[in-house]
C-alpha cells in the first residue's frame, strides 16, 4: 500500500506584479496609510543636541515577497475506488482582503470531501489489514527460511559436482564449433586445390585456343582452296573454346562455392569466439556460483537470522503506513472543516487562482498572500561605500508614508554588478511591519560613524524645496512658516542641523 501525504506548503517569490502591488497598495492606504503631511498633521519637536550616527542613505523601491500557500494531496488509487478531487463550491475571500491561519478560504463541494476522505478511510483499512496479513504469514515465512538454510547447506555439499558438470558441457559446446569451423575450413582447401588445377588446364587450354585462332587466321585465305584443312582448323578453335569455357565455369563455380564457405567460415569463427567468450565467462560465473553455494552454506544460520529480522522490519515499516494512514486523515480533518478549507498562513490576499467549480488537485496554488517577513529593498553602493558600511550592524529603513514608523533593516545578500561597476545589496526588513506595499519607496540608512554633540532634529521635520532644505515652524500668530537650514549628516532617523535654527526650537515633523 502507497503511503498517502498531505500537507500544506509556502514558497517565497520575488517580486510581485503591477496589479498585485496596486491592489495591496490600495489596500493599505485605506486602511490607514494617507499622507498626513498632506492633510496637514504634525507634532511639535525641539531641536536638541547630542551624539548622532552618520550614515549612508539610499532611496529605493519595496519589493515585498510573497507567500503561496499550495494544496498538496497523495492518495493511492484502486480499481475499486478512484481517487477523486476536492471541488471549489463557492470562493470565501477576496483579494486584498487580510486573512490569518485557519480563517476559511473555499467552500468544498460535500460530495468530494465525502469523496476525498473515503479514500483516505480506505487506507487505514488497506493498510491495518497488510498488517494483520503480514502476522498471518510471518510463521509461513519463517518455516521458508528455516527450509533455505537446510537447501544451502545441502547446495554447499554438491557445489564442487555442479560447477564441473556445468563446465563439461560449456566445453562440449566450444568443441563443436570448432569442429564446425574447421571442417569448413577443409572443404575450402578442397576447393583451392581443385582451383589450382583448373586455372592450370585453363592456361593450357587458352594456349591451345590461341594456337588453334592462329592456325584459322593463317589459312583463312585459302578456305576455298583448301577447305578440308581449314573445316579441321574450325573443329579444332571450337573445341578448344569450348574447352576452355568449361574450365571457366567450373573455376567461377568453385570461386562462388569458396566464396561461401569463406563467409560461413567467419560466421562460424565469429560464432565460436563468442562462445569461448561465454564459455570463459560462463565458467566464471558457474565458479562463482560454487562459491556463493559454498559461501552460503557456511553464513546460513547468519542469513537464517537476517529473513527472519526483516520480517519484523517488513511488519513495522506496515505499522508506520498504518500509523501515517491515521496521520494523513487527522491532517485532513485539520484543513478542512465543515467542508471549508482554510488558510495555513497570516497575511493579506494578493491572488485567489480557485474558483468555483474548480478541482484543487496535487501542489495546486490555492491563494498567494503579501509575505510581510520577506520584505526587502535593492540599493546600489560603490565599493567604497560599501566596504565603509557595517555589514552586520541593522539599517534603518524609513518610509515618508508612514513618517513616524522606523524599520529594522538586515543586509542579506551582496554582490559586484559589473554593469554599474557596483555592489547590489539586498536589505530584508525584520519583523512584522504593517501597512507596507510593494507601491512605496523607503529611504535605506546604513551607519558608518558617530558625531557627538551636533544639533539634529526628526527626519520627518526637514523637507526639501528645489533642493534646499527647509523646517516648518509657527510664527507668533501660530501660522506654519518656513525656515531655510543646512543640513549634516544623517543616520535615517535624525537629521543634523548645521546652521538656520538652535537648540530648543520647536519645528514641525510630520505626523502625530
Amino acid at each position: 500500500m502507497k503511503r498517502s501525504h498531505f500537507f500544506m506548503t509556502v514558497m517565497t517569490v520575488a517580486g510581485t506584479g503591477a496589479v498585485i502591488s496596486a491592489m495591496l497598495f490600495c489596500f493599505y492606504q485605506n486602511n490607514g496609510g494617507s499622507d498626513r503631511e498632506d492633510a496637514g498633521i504634525y507634532r511639535d519637536t525641539a531641536a536638541r543636541y547630542g551624539t548622532l550616527t552618520a550614515g549612508i542613505t539610499r532611496t529605493a523601491q519595496l519589493s515585498p515577497g510573497m507567500t503561496r500557500q499550495t494544496f498538496d494531496l497523495d492518495i493511492e488509487s484502486s480499481a475499486e475506488v478512484p481517487s477523486p478531487g476536492l471541488q471549489v463550491e463557492e470562493v470565501l475571500v477576496s483579494t486584498g482582503q487580510k486573512v490569518q491561519k485557519g480563517t476559511p478560504l473555499f467552500r468544498l463541494t460535500a460530495d468530494s470531501v465525502q469523496g476525498v476522505r473515503a479514500v483516505l478511510q480506505k487506507n487505514i483499512l488497506e493498510t491495518s489489514r497488510e498488517c494483520e496479513l503480514l502476522e498471518t504469514v510471518q510463521e509461513k515465512l519463517r518455516l521458508q527460511a528455516s527450509q533455505a538454510y537446510d537447501s544451502a547447506v545441502v547446495d554447499g555439499k554438491y557445489a564442487g559436482a555442479v560447477y564441473s558438470s556445468r563446465c563439461d558441457a560449456l566445453q562440449k559446446k566450444a568443441d563443436d564449433a570448432k569442429e564446425a569451423v574447421d571442417r569448413r575450413q577443409d572443404q575450402v582447401n578442397e576447393h583451392l586445390l581443385e582451383l589450382t588445377r583448373l586455372q592450370q588446364e585453363l592456361v593450357k587450354a587458352q594456349k591451345y585456343l590461341k594456337d588453334a585462332e592462329t592456325a584459322v587466321n593463317e589459312n583463312y585465305s585459302e578456305r576455298y582452296q583448301n577447305a578440308y584443312y581449314y573445316a579441321v582448323y574450325e573443329n579444332t578453335r571450337e573445341t578448344a573454346r569450348q574447352m576452355a569455357a568449361r574450365i571457366e565455369d567450373q573455376i567461377e563455380s568453385l570461386t562462388e562455392k569458396n566464396e561461401a564457405l569463406l563467409y560461413e567460415i567467419d560466421e562460424a569463427t565469429r560464432a565460436y569466439h563468442q562462445i569461448v567468450q561465454d564459455l570463459e565467462r560462463e565458467k566464471l560465473a558457474a565458479k562463482m556460483a560454487q562459491d556463493t553455494e559454498i559461501y552460503d552454506s557456511k553464513t546460513a544460520s547468519e542469513r537464517y537470522d537476517i529473513q527472519i529480522s526483516s520480517l519484523d522490519s517488513s511488519l513495522q515499516e506496515a505499522e508506520g503506513r498504518y500509523q501515517s494512514a491515521l496521520q494523513d486523515i487527522r491532517t485532513f480533518d485539520a484543513r478542512i472543516v465543515r467542508g471549508q478549507l482554510l488558510s495555513g498562513y497570516d497575511g493579506v490576499i494578493a491572488e485567489i487562482t480557485m474558483e468555483a467549480g474548480d478541482i484543487v488537485g496535487t501542489n495546486d496554488t490555492l491563494v498567494t498572500l503579501y509575505d510581510r517577513d520577506a520584505a526587502a529593498m535593492e540599493v546600489l553602493l560603490s565599493e567604497e561605500e560599501y566596504s565603509d558600511i557595517d555589514q552586520n550592524e541593522a539599517a534603518v529603513i524609513t518610509f515618508s508614508e508612514y513618517p513616524d514608523m522606523i524599520c529594522e533593516g538586515k543586509i542579506t545578500s551582496a554582490g559586484i554588478d559589473p554593469a554599474k561597476a557596483c555592489c547590489r545589496v539586498t536589505v530584508t526588513i525584520q519583523g512584522e511591519v504593517p501597512g507596507i506595499c510593494g507601491e512605496m519607496a523607503g529611504d535605506v540608512t546604513f551607519l558608518t560613524d558617530e558625531a557627538k554633540d551636533v544639533l539634529y532634529v526628526p527626519r520627518s521635520a526637514v523637507c526639501t524645496d528645489d533642493q534646499q532644505p527647509y523646517v516648518r515652524m509657527r510664527d507668533k500668530k501660530g501660522n506654519i512658516v518656513k525656515k531655510r537650514v543646512m543640513t549634516g549628516i544623517s543616520d535615517g532617523i535624525y537629521v543634523e542641523i548645521v546652521k538656520g535654527i538652535s537648540e530648543g526650537d520647536i519645528v514641525l515633523a510630520a505626523g502625530v
